[in-house]
């Protein structure tokens, strides 16, 4: 099955967009996850979340490799994992 990072986009945007209680168009893809508004700790939540809804564990230091939803989304999409439906 074809991975697909604009899913995987989405679902970032879409939970970053739910933390922050803003609209998700608000949410920048190629603006740092710090831009978007998140701490460290809830980057870690972040990562925490997308593993689940992935199925496979993810290590806490995602967002400060991928330091973006672009980047972190091509990553993911690179790995084979792709977010389910929550």
């Amino acid at each position: 099955m074809p991975v697909d990072r604009r899913r995987i986009e989405d679902w970032l945007i879409a939970r970053i967009a739910s933390l922050q209680g803003i609209d998700p168009a608000q949410v920048e893809v190629d603006e740092s996850f710090i831009a978007n508004g998140l701490s460290s700790t809830s980057s870690v939540a972040l990562i925490g979340d997308l593993g689940k809804a992935l199925g496979v564990p993810l290590p806490e230091t995602l967002t400060w490799e991928y330091p973006t939803i672009a980047a972190l989304a091509e990553h993911v999409a690179r790995t084979g994992a792709s977010p389910h439906d929550d």
